[in-house]
Formats: C-alpha cells, sequence, structure tokens
C-alpha cells in the first residue's frame, strides 16, 4: 500500500481533505491495508512516514488549478484597494488592505517622516491651517506646548483659557500643564511611599488622534512617566495622583459649541475622566484634554470647551499633527476606523504658562 494512500486516508477520516478525495479517490478495499501500513509504519520509523506522507500531499495539492492572479497585478500589494474602496465592499472581497484605507505596498506609501504624509499613507498638498477661531469668552490663563515629531520634526501650539467663564476646569489644565495637579489627601499616611503631580511635562503624550477631527493629549500611566523621569526600570511604592472630585467643576459654564478647528476640550466631569470611565488612577490622566481639528458638535454631550489656539502659526501645526499617520492596530480592518496615536514617536517636550492680567495681551 503506498504511503501516500494512508496520508490520505487519515485526513478524510479527519474530515479536512474531501477535496483531494475527490481529485485521488481511495477505493474502499484498501481500508484494511492502509491501517496496518500506519500502525507498522509509526511502529518501524515514524520520522520516514511524516516525510513521506507531507511530501507526497504536496503533489496531491498541486494538481488543483488555482486562477493566476500574478500576472494582473501591478503592484505586489493592495492592487484591489481603489475598486473595493469605490465600491464600498472591501470587507466583503476580504480587501483588508482597502478596509483600512491605507497603500500598504511600500513603493506606494508615503514617508510617515514626510509633513505632507498624510494619514492615508497618500502625499498631500501643503498644509494650511484652517482659521483661528474668534474669541467670546475672556482668556485669562496662555500656555505654549512645544512637541516634537520625529526627530527632526518641531512645533509650538499657543493656547489660550477662558478662566473666567470655565475657572475649575482652567485651573485644574493649567495646574496640569505646569507644576502638576495634585489630589492627594494631605492628611494621608503615605510613609515610605513616593509621589508626584501628575503634569503633561512628566511623561505627556498625544495619546490618540482621530485624522482630521481631534489631537488628545495626556499622560498613559503616572508610574512608567515617573520610573522614566527617574531612569528605573521598576518602581516601588509609589503613589499615583487619582482622579479629582467629579463635582469639582460642576459650576463652570459651556460658553460655545465644539464648532470650529482650534478649540481646547475637556471633560465636563474635569480632568481624569476623559477616558471610557473604566481606567485606573494611575491611567485616568490619559485623555486630559483634546484640541479639535475640525467642528466636531457631538462632543458637547460630554465635554466643555475651556480654550483656544490663538495664532496661525499654531493652527497650521494642528493640522499637521491632525494629519500624522497612525497606529491602528486591529481596528484599522474596521471601515471609518482610523485612529490611534502617532506613528511617529510625538513627544510634548516643554510647557510654559502664563497668566494674562490684561486680557489685551492674549491676542
Amino acid at each position: 500500500m503506498a504511503v501516500w494512500q494512508v496520508f490520505l486516508k487519515l485526513l478524510l477520516t479527519s474530515g479536512i481533505a474531501q477535496v483531494v478525495a475527490w481529485v485521488l479517490p481511495i477505493e474502499p478495499r484498501t481500508k484494511k491495508t492502509a491501517l496496518s501500513t500506519l500502525k507498522n509504519g509509526c511502529q518501524s520509523n515514524r520520522r520516514a512516514l511524516l516525510t513521506s506522507a507531507f511530501t507526497t500531499s504536496a503533489a496531491a495539492f498541486s494538481v488543483l488549478s488555482f486562477p493566476n492572479h500574478a500576472a494582473a497585478a501591478t503592484r505586489a500589494v493592495g492592487s484591489g484597494e481603489i475598486a473595493c474602496r469605490e465600491a464600498g465592499d472591501c470587507l466583503q472581497k476580504g480587501e483588508w488592505d482597502g478596509a483600512v484605507g491605507w497603500n500598504w505596498g511600500g513603493k506606494d506609501r508615503c514617508d510617515a517622516s514626510d509633513p505632507q504624509c498624510g494619514p492615508d499613507g497618500k502625499l498631500r498638498g501643503e498644509i494650511v491651517g484652517k482659521s483661528v477661531p474668534p474669541e467670546i469668552s475672556q482668556i485669562t490663563c496662555v500656555a505654549v506646548i512645544r512637541i516634537d515629531v520625529g526627530r527632526e520634526e518641531s512645533g509650538v501650539l499657543r493656547l489660550g483659557f477662558y478662566g473666567k467663564d470655565a475657572p475649575a476646569s482652567v485651573e485644574q489644565l493649567a495646574s496640569f500643564l505646569s507644576e502638576g495637579l495634585e489630589t492627594l489627601a494631605s492628611n494621608g499616611n503615605r510613609l515610605g511611599s513616593t509621589s508626584i503631580p501628575v503634569s503633561l511635562t512628566c511623561g505627556g503624550v498625544i495619546d490618540t488622534i482621530v485624522p482630521g477631527s481631534v489631537v488628545d493629549f495626556g499622560v498613559p500611566s503616572q508610574t512608567f512617566a515617573y520610573g522614566r523621569s527617574r531612569g528605573m526600570s521598576r518602581v516601588d511604592n509609589f503613589v499615583v495622583q487619582p482622579r479629582p472630585k467629579a463635582t469639582a467643576t460642576a459650576g463652570d459654564k459651556s460658553v460655545r459649541s465644539h464648532d470650529a478647528a482650534g478649540l481646547v476640550s475637556v471633560s465636563l466631569k474635569g480632568l481624569g475622566y476623559g477616558g471610557t470611565g473604566f481606567e485606573s488612577d494611575d491611567e485616568a490622566f490619559e485623555s486630559s484634554f483634546l484640541i479639535t481639528a475640525d467642528a466636531v458638535p457631538s462632543l458637547d454631550k460630554t465635554r466643555r470647551v475651556v480654550g483656544q489656539v490663538l495664532d496661525a502659526s499654531s493652527m497650521a501645526f494642528l493640522e499637521r499633527l491632525a494629519s500624522l499617520p497612525t497606529k491602528r492596530g486591529i481596528r484599522g480592518v474596521i471601515p471609518g476606523q482610523t485612529s490611534g496615536p502617532p506613528l511617529l514617536k510625538t513627544v510634548v517636550r516643554e510647557v510654559a504658562v502664563s497668566r494674562v492680567t490684561d486680557p489685551s495681551l492674549s491676542s
């Protein structure tokens, strides 16, 4: 009894190779001999049997014919993207590159470090910032945030905060951007432990980008940020800052909708409540505040506008940040899910905060 017949009989009994059975059927009279050969083969030389079986099975599958798509392909990867995206059926056809919206072929994808490389992997025209939003509330505090993008690019965001209408929210945000926000009870027993205020200047990053929509800032992990700032691979006895009381900002006003690009927004409950609500205290400030890159009125239900971008150069840099390629992960196979952390290393390098005594000085 040939070894290939033994292998095919095994596949048939496990229900795996019905197609192969159609190509190379085994006659019923060979059943007893096949089982006997398998038993003898396992006892005498199992490795030889398996090697011969797999070699023969490869030859058997080669009998099946498959269409040759290689000759018609114009590029190695991503050839179905344009057609399925136009038809809107990428997932149905299994065209994952089209569903993700990315030209995965190396020759088709732009360099992420190129300032003109868009979130879809294609080169775009010159980046032009949208108009600076009009000031409709008194600005009492100004923050200047310097951000490094990749190894060679750096830019500045100049923000103004509405301290008169949202004093509690602005006070939290100003502290978070400067000396740090401290929410631990001062009378707590922390003997032998370490704690520092949570601040964007210590471990702060752009946590999430929704291309063309919002840029989200925060500290993903207070413990990790502390350890990295001290050069520690392991952090023990570190006490994180918990969320502030959710009622601390209840008296603040919502003076405008999220109806334009360049608006600074925080949760209605204040800092520490910008995520899903299920984060631990260590990760509570992962999504601390965001800046809109376009009108997003749906944010009005859960967030409050507490400030804005102040000048045209900051708006141009905001447009650049909002168009950075992102790490999408498994969410990328779902149409429309393009958000994620920036693909390039993006670091908050320094922050300066100043109080405004004369409102005319903010502009």
